[in-house]
């Protein structure tokens, strides 16, 4: 499975599962090709699958949203293939995805699923930045009784800091502000987007950064050029693993070009759903 398509249900999965999820209605919708409905149908057809088909079956399910089959044959291929990253890593997101579409009694089940899978898609690569910052979330978000834990936080934080350096005060940013200390993460985030220098990135940024160094540099440094360019290319850059639709970028780049005619409904929207853009002007306003 290529990166693109294991990151598909990364951050849909994590701080959303006890929280606000963005309405699918922001994203594009996911169009299914008739081809992708007849190879279903052919795969689903086959009594015993092998390894290949198994694997691109329940890509084709996760693809198309089938979320509840994908889940069982994941959880098949975990279970016969338990060091494979790749299956254990869209294994969790398709459980955490799963978690926010249930009543939170019912949705325990696929927490603990999605939590197990990421820890040991950690252990499989814990190079890997992208299973880092999401169990930082995981134990940042998650309640004690669920697994939430300050100091199993803090301690990713150290591994994604020791990984990059910007993803690093970018994972900072977030920590401090999930747990209300402000004016750490204010020099967090600012000591992220000083590692920008105009539309110069590093080649291993995560999608989601782009969008939240462009809302850094739109307000903190209010540096419309450096936000522009960062807003287009995540929307340039964007698949069904973005946690944010193309919409919220688009929308700061109207904000940048029209500053005098900005859509306030889609401002509200903002505010309701982009927890950093809220932060920023409810706690920094200038």
């Amino acid at each position: 499975m290529a990166f693109a398509q294991r990151i598909v249900f990364l951050f849909f999965c994590v701080t959303a599962t006890f929280g606000q999820r963005i309405p699918q209605s922001l994203f594009e919708p996911i169009e299914i090709a008739a081809a992708q409905e007849t190879r279903i149908q052919e795969l689903d057809t086959i009594t015993e699958k092998t390894r290949a088909q198994q694997e691109e079956l329940a890509m084709l399910y996760a693809s198309t949203k089938d979320f509840e089959n994908a889940f069982e044959l994941l959880a098949e291929l975990c279970a016969a293939y338990p060091e494979n990253f790749d299956y254990q890593f869209l294994y969790g997101g398709v459980s955490g995805i799963l978690a926010t579409e249930l009543p939170r009694v019912k949705s325990l089940p696929y927490v603990s699923a999605m939590k197990t899978a990421f820890e040991t898609a950690s252990t499989l690569k814990p190079e890997a930045v992208d299973v880092q910052i999401v169990l930082l979330e995981l134990y940042t978000e998650l309640p004690f009784i669920l697994g939430g834990s300050s100091k199993k936080a803090w301690e990713k934080l150290e591994i994604v800091k020791s990984l990059s350096v910007l993803e690093g005060f970018l994972a900072e940013g977030y920590y401090f502000r999930s747990t209300k200390k402000n004016k750490e993460a204010l020099v967090a985030f600012l000591n992220a987007i000083n590692e920008i220098q105009a539309c110069n990135f590093p080649s291993d940024l995560l999608q989601d950064s782009y969008y939240h160094l462009g809302i850094l540099a739109f307000y903190l440094q209010k540096d419309m050029s450096k936000a522009s360019c960062l807003f287009s290319v995540f929307i340039e850059k964007h698949d069904g693993g973005a946690a944010y639709p193309k919409s919220f970028a688009q929308h700061y780049l109207n904000k940048i070009s029209n500053p005098e005619n900005i859509d306030a409904e889609m401002e509200s929207t903002l505010m309701e759903y982009d927890k950093l853009s809220a932060w920023i002007q409810n706690n920094f306003k200038q």
